[in-house]
Order: structure tokens, then C-alpha cells, then sequence
């Protein structure tokens, strides 16, 4: 994990501007630091948070023959790799899966990208053509920002790192920020916008190829969703229990010391507990507590400890100087936070890195690989069932189970799909209201991807790959590497995608119970009252554990002369503030204004 920057094509960085890299660098790797200059026009940075092989050979920019490669990720099954071209004669030199991705290139060029299981992004000069390829990985966990002039192309870990190697001025695309505050952050990843003016975000799956002829983009993965179905359900568990555990297995390698975000469901508790369980671990979980008791899992966290005899620490959020805090972390991301959430995510990350961990491990994409949002369950209504009498249960078991506990009005008729498959309302949320407040009429429409026949199947995709996971992704790497902690997602490997996607549509949801398929997988190391717990709390905050809009003081920031007035009416948000805010949207939309207005100011 670390962080990476360079150019092709343009001028050579000067003296200042490679110390002013480095120090903006620092926090996503403090460990080390280096630059190469090819003098014809590529120039590559890397700045290293050292967790596998930590010894100075492993360090980087990584020169291996004609290669010179900087890396930000891991390759978790490096160790497997590094054994099958050792048997072809291949000698290592270091115990790095940096050595094992630049020994896999030289043998397979770009082709090795699909043999890796693990998250990067990175880039690949080759002295004897003078070619340049950067590529991400196929879920986009580790982020890779680009811009390009003529010819060339300048790309980062970090916007302010990319102005500083692309030479340009950093300015707000004020058609991001319009979709952000309208449409909240499920809009934010429907395109490679980015909130910098001109600025791309290079996608998951994608690499680049930059060279004198000029700037490819292209795909270089994308997932295979009309696969054969699993016919017999006990060997779709087994398949899943053995994908799961192998993800975890893999992703626990590390020289330094590793926690796990623990929360109260089953997504969290399920990597922890085959850590535990399965493969013999001595785990450490970090959880957020929250006052507002929609959000507190302390109970379920309580046993979980119990049951697997693990060590938990709790953090407790503070209301202090949440403005300060916010702003520092605006700053640092050049953006907006998505949500409330990842502001306290953040704490959880600066306790884990206090405690002297480098690593931790989430449970990012869990409900998109196997059903865990309320509206599968209606979209698993309109699928095809077998038999009329299996739909006539699975209506009933909604009814029971689902329904009452559904706050959300549109979400409340068993028919939805069946009657409308193309509603999406709840997917920007009163989003026409929340555009209202804007000066000018610049947030898009939705719009979203066809992945399956299966509504439910193509909206998963569609969550996995542009709406929720991204946003989750981009916050997660923003966080910890606030703290020089490397975030790993054992869901997030195309191994167990490929499981995933060998479900039957109409055989995820049993009983009225989304997840069937990892609850039954995760049988005998997840407590029961966790494994079967139908209410999802998910990783949610508060607004209001920190921020009261009554308050002289915080009414006189919202309303201070800003550059967001420009973007948003004044008026309007003088009123909004003013009313009654208990909607969960409102807050929603009050948190996304602050993020604005802090944003926006920075450039002023």
C-alpha cells in the first residue's frame, strides 16, 4: 500500500515540486521514498507504507530488467505465483509480491492483470519501447486520478499530487458537486468525473497505455454474469465457505500487524470469524460506538467477542471539534466525505493506527455479492420462481419478516418491480427537491448499466460497480491512508465473485433472509443470533451526534459568506436549516451541504 504519481510526455519534475510530492505523499507511505526519470519523458513517484518483504530491497520505483514498475496495492497470492515461475527457472531476489508482479510482466505482459488476485494500482515503464501502462484493479480498490495534455498524460494517488506532476491549477467540477448534493453519493461513480475540474479517475477493470503514438484506454476485465447456476445448494455453500475462507487466508498475509473493522452483522463478523476459527488467529476488532441507538450493534459486538475470544476495542466518537476535523479531512482528499459515516469511520482508523496496526480488513461488498439491501428483497420477488408455491412463500415471508421493519415508504408494496421494473426512486431520494436548492440545474439523471436479465442480478452489479461499493472503496483508501493503514476486502476478489455469480437469482433470499447463501456458508463461525439476525443496521452515524443546526454558532458557519452560495441558494438553506430535520435524508443532505461549503472554500 502506498501511494504513486508520474507523467509521460511532459517536463521533468523540478527540485521543489519533487519535495512538495513527497511530503503530500507522506501519509500514504512514510516508510520510504523514490523517483525515477527515464530523460525521454517519463517520470514515475512512489512513496511506500512497507507491509510485505519491509526490508530496502523491496523498495520502490522496482527495476526488473527493462521493466521499472511503481506499485500502490498488494498481490495477495503472490506467494503461489512466485511458485510456478520458480518452476520454470525464475529466481527471486526479495520476498516481495513487487518482485512476483514485475517477474509475472515480463512473462505475460498486461495478460498478467488477470492473474492476480489482489488490489493495485499501478504503473509500468518499459525502457527497450519507451511504452508506459497504468492499470487498476478489476474492482477499483485502490484509486488512480489522470489528466492528459496532447500527447501525454499525468496520473496520481492524490489530486494536489497530480496538479504538482500535471502542472495545473486545482478547480471544483461544479457538475460533481451539483450531483452530489442533489443526488447524493450513488451518483458520484456513474461516470470517471471526479470532483477536480479536468481531472478523470481511471476505472476498475481498465489500464492505459501511453506512449509516442499517444494516450488507450481500455477494458481489460469485466465480469461474466451469465454463467451456469449452481443446481445443487449444499454445493453452492461449500463453494462459497471455501471461496470466503480462501479470500481471508490470502488477504491475512502481512509482516505488520493486521485488525478487522468489526461491526454487528454478518459481513464483518463472518471475515473475523474465519480468521479466527478457520484459519487459528489471534484477531483484534475495532468498532464505532454510537449514541444514536438506530446504529448501536455493542450488543452484537458483545458476542461476537465472546464467541470467538477475540480482543475488541471500542472507539467512542467525540462532538468535539467536528468542523475542524471535517474540514482537515476535505482538505486532504481534495473532495467531499460521501457520508456521515466515513467520518467516523475515520476515528476508528486513527484509534486502530494508535494501537499500532498497519493494516485492516473490511467488509466492503458483501451485499452486493449476496443480496443485503432492503430493495433485493423486492427485486427477489420479481424473479423467476419455480413453482408458484415457492413466490406464494417468499411473498409471505417478506410480509412477515421484511416489511415491518422497512422505514423507507417507497420500499412497502410486494409488487414494485412486478408492476414497475424500471423504478429507481429510491436511489436518489428526493433528489428533485435537493436540486431545487441549487442555483443552476447541472446534477444528471439517473442512469445505470444492464449486467442480466435478472433485475435483481443487474441492479447488484450495478451497486457493486458504479453506485455504492466505489463510493465505499474511494472512502475506505481516503481513511486509512490518513493513517498509514492499508485497507483490505476479502469480499472483493474475483474468485469468490465468480462463486457469487453462480447463484441462482431466485434461490438468494430464503425464508425472508437476504445473505442466504454466506449465513449458511459462515455456519459454525458466526454466532447464531448474528448468522440469523434479519434487521440490517449496516455502518451508519448521526449527523447529529456531532453537529446541532439549532446552535447560534453552527447556524452563524452554515450561513457565513461562501464560495457555495455561488453553487446553492442562500436563502433556501437559511430556511432548510430552520426546519424540521428528522428525515434521514434532510441530515443527509444538511452533512453533503457542510462537505460543500468546506470544499468550496478551499479554493477561495
Amino acid at each position: 500500500m502506498c501511494g504513486i504519481a508520474g507523467s509521460y510526455g511532459g517536463d521533468p519534475l523540478s527540485d521543489i515540486k519533487l519535495n512538495k510530492c513527497r511530503t503530500l505523499l507522506k501519509r500514504r507511505g512514510p516508510d520510504g521514498f523514490g523517483y525515477f526519470d527515464s530523460k525521454d519523458g517519463c517520470q514515475l513517484l512512489h512513496s511506500r507504507l512497507a507491509i510485505i518483504d519491509i526490508d530496502d530491497r523491496s523498495k520502490q520505483p522496482f527495476f526488473y530488467h527493462n521493466l521499472v514498475i511503481v506499485f500502490n496495492g498488494e498481490i495477495y497470492n503472490y506467494l503461489e505465483l512466485r511458485a510456478e515461475l520458480q518452476k520454470e527457472g525464475v529466481s527471486f531476489h526479495t520476498d516481495s509480491d513487487t518482485e512476483v508482479l514485475a517477474a509475472c510482466w515480463k512473462k505475460w505482459g498486461s495478460g498478467a492483470l488477470n492473474k492476480f488476485d489482489g488490489m493495485w494500482s499501478l504503473a509500468v515503464y518499459d525502457s527497450d519501447t519507451k511504452n508506459l501502462i497504468v492499470a487498476t484493479d478489476p474492482f477499483g480498490e485502490k484509486p488512480l486520478f489522470y489528466t492528459r495534455y496532447g500527447q501525454g498524460v499525468s496520473f496520481a494517488s492524490r489530486f494536489d499530487v497530480l496538479a504538482l506532476v500535471g502542472n495545473f491549477s486545482l478547480k471544483p467540477d461544479l457538475v460533481q458537486l451539483s450531483n452530489y448534493l442533489s443526488n447524493g453519493y450513488k451518483s458520484l461513480f456513474k461516470s470517471d468525473r471526479t470532483f477536480v475540474d479536468g481531472v478523470k479517475r481511471l476505472p476498475q477493470g481498465h489500464l492505459m497505455e501511453v506512449s509516442a503514438r499517444g494516450v488507450q484506454i481500455s477494458k481489460y476485465w469485466q465480469p461474466n454474469v451469465n454463467v451456469e447456476k449452481y443446481s445443487d445448494q449444499q454445493e453452492a455453500i461449500q463453494h462459497v465457505r471455501k471461496g470466503l475462507i480462501d479470500s481471508v487466508r490470502l488477504r491475512l498475509r502481512s509482516d505488520v500487524p493486521l485488525a478487522f473493522c468489526l461491526s454487528g452483522g454478518i459481513d464483518s463478523s463472518a471475515l473475523i470469524g474465519a480468521a479466527v476459527k478457520e484459519l487459528g488467529v489471534d484477531a483484534t476488532g475495532f468498532t464505532i460506538a454510537n449514541s444514536d441507538g438506530r446504529y448501536d450493534e455493542a450488543e452484537q459486538v458483545k458476542i461476537t467477542q465472546k464467541f470467538l475470544g477475540i480482543n475488541s476495542i471500542i472507539v467512542r466518537p467525540s462532538e468535539k471539534n467536528f468542523i475542524t476535523s471535517l474540514a482537515d479531512m476535505v482538505e486532504d482528499r481534495t473532495a467531499p466525505v460521501a457520508t456521515i459515516s466515513y467520518y467516523t469511520q475515520n476515528l476508528l482508523y486513527e484509534e486502530m493506527a494508535k494501537h499500532g496496526f498497519k493494516v485492516g480488513m473490511s467488509g466492503t461488498g458483501a451485499d452486493e455479492l449476496f443480496t443485503g439491501y432492503y430493495d433485493h428483497h423486492l427485486l427477489y420477488l420479481a424473479e423467476n420462481f419455480d413453482t408458484s408455491d415457492e413466490k406464494a412463500k417468499a411473498i409471505a415471508n417478506w410480509q412477515k419478516h421484511i416489511n415491518p421493519i422497512i422505514r423507507n415508504p417507497l420500499l412497502k408494496q410486494s409488487n414494485r418491480y412486478l408492476t414497475d421494473p424500471s423504478f429507481r426512486e429510491h436511489v436518489y431520494y428526493r433528489s428533485d427537491f435537493y436540486a431545487s436548492f441549487l442555483n443552476d440545474d447541472l446534477h444528471e439523471a439517473f442512469c445505470e448499466q444492464k449486467y442480466s436479465d435478472s433485475l435483481l442480478r443487474s441492479r447488484m452489479m450495478n451497486e457493486l460497480f458504479h453506485e455504492a461499493v466505489p463510493v465505499i472503496l474511494n472512502e475506505d483508501d481516503s481513511n486509512a491512508m490518513y493513517h498509514s493503514i492499508e485497507n483490505r476486502s476479502p469480499y472483493l476478489s474475483r474468485p469468490l465473485l465468480d462463486i457469487a455469480l453462480r447463484l441462482p437469482e431466485n434461490k438468494l433470499i430464503q425464508n425472508g433472509l437476504g445473505k442466504y447463501y454466506l449465513r449458511k456458508a459462515a455456519e459454525g463461525f458466526v454466532h447464531p443470533d448474528i448468522l440469523w439476525n434479519r434487521k440490517k443496521i449496516g455502518f451508519n452515524s448521526s449527523l447529529f451526534e456531532f453537529f446541532n443546526p439549532g446552535d447560534k454558532d453552527t447556524r452563524e458557519f452554515i450561513l457565513d459568506d461562501s464560495a457555495v452560495f455561488d453553487v446553492v441558494d442562500r436563502t433556501k438553506i437559511e430556511q432548510y436549516v430552520g426546519s424540521d430535520l428528522s428525515l434521514n435524508s434532510d441530515s443527509k443532505f444538511l452533512f453533503n451541504f457542510i462537505n460543500a461549503k468546506l470544499f468550496m472554500e478551499m479554493f477561495t
